[in-house]
């Protein structure tokens, strides 16, 4: 029986050592989200919006940047602003001819030549504190860099200006030609005094009516959006 009982606990010994040498860890390929990860640690974001569905009507395409202090819009500029597609009317008669000839035209139907089929926004550091850039890329009609001025914030105990910002995007609602549709919320923090710390903290979402309770903390933000505005039939 002794014999036995051993035999038995030199035998789970040999299982639980075979376990133990057959847990490994296994090298993985990096995926696109761990990228992503890295890169917003780094400062790094980036927004994509599909536009393809206005492709049906033609409509100049601003990009719209709207700066507010203390929930106030202090100012607005649009960044740029494009056709959301080019035909071959719009070039003069004589080059059409070549513009077919080389197999330009990627819509028989509309004598399209480009189509704007999406928007990307790229917010990067610009290497000083008080600065961010933001790039707008719209593929085969414009990629264009603005600076964002950020506003520096202080503790009770410091006057060392804390530059911090964070975004949320916005919820898409209902399209409506001509009017304004904002799309990215970047903000500044806000001090807490109570606990001493910077906070940004709120809805992962804004409602574009602006009745989100993150927009009553914020003391300084910009919002980007994008208006379509529709072009008169020539």
């Amino acid at each position: 029986m002794k014999n036995f009982k051993n035999s038995v606990i030199t035998l789970a010994m040999l299982v639980l050592s075979c376990t133990a040498f057959g847990q490994q860890i296994k090298k993985k390929n990096v995926e696109l989200d761990d990228l992503v990860s890295l890169l917003g640690a780094a400062g790094y974001e980036l927004f994509s919006y599909d536009i393809s569905e206005m492709l049906d009507e033609r409509y100049d395409v601003a990009i719209v940047k709207k700066e507010f202090s203390a929930g106030k819009e202090i100012g607005s500029s649009i960044l740029v602003m494009v056709p959301n597609k080019y035909l071959l009317t719009d070039f003069p008669e004589s080059d059409r001819q070549k513009i077919m000839d080389d197999g330009r035209i990627i819509d028989s139907k509309t004598q399209a030549l480009f189509h704007a089929e999406k928007i990307i926004f790229g917010l990067y550091p610009s290497g000083n504190d008080s600065t961010k850039f933001m790039q707008v890329n719209i593929p085969d009609f414009v990629r264009s860099k603005t600076p964002f001025k950020l506003r520096g914030l202080a503790t009770k105990d410091s006057d060392k200006m804390v530059f911090f910002y964070n975004t949320r995007p916005f919820k898409i609602k209902a399209f409506r030609e001509d009017e304004f549709i904002p799309l990215i919320l970047f903000g500044s923090a806000w001090y807490d005094e109570r606990f001493n710390t910077f906070r940004f903290c709120g809805e992962r979402e804004i409602d574009p009516d602006m009745s989100s309770e993150i927009l009553k903390d914020i003391p300084h933000h910009y919002i980007i959006g994008v208006k379509f505005v529709k072009k008169q039939q020539q």
